[in-house]
């Protein structure tokens, strides 16, 4: 084989990798974005996010960010500890 042919072969083969690689991001985001959606329907249809978390196996962490970002409302009732520092504007003592 000659150096041209090398050469050659040397550019389409980083050309084809550079394009599966382009792929296989816009495959990854458009996953990414199905998930989210999916994952906004469960908690806005009541399921709650711990659950979420163990159906898909992602952290509950994972699932807050997600409602987070997409402007949800709390995820969960505030408990008795919560509404009291609320509404004593700090920490209680322990």
């Amino acid at each position: 084989m000659t150096e041209e042919e090398v050469v050659t072969r040397l550019k389409q083969a980083a050309a084809a990798k550079k394009a599966a690689d382009e792929r296989a991001k816009e495959l990854t985001k458009e996953a990414g974005d199905a998930f989210e959606i999916v994952v906004v329907e469960a908690l806005t249809g009541g399921m709650k996010p711990a659950k979420v978390a163990t159906l898909t196996g992602y952290s509950y962490e994972t699932i807050r960010r997600i409602a987070r970002a997409k402007n949800l409302d709390r995820l969960r009732e505030p408990t008795v500890t919560s509404r009291k520092k609320a509404q004593s504007g700090g920490d209680s003592p322990a």
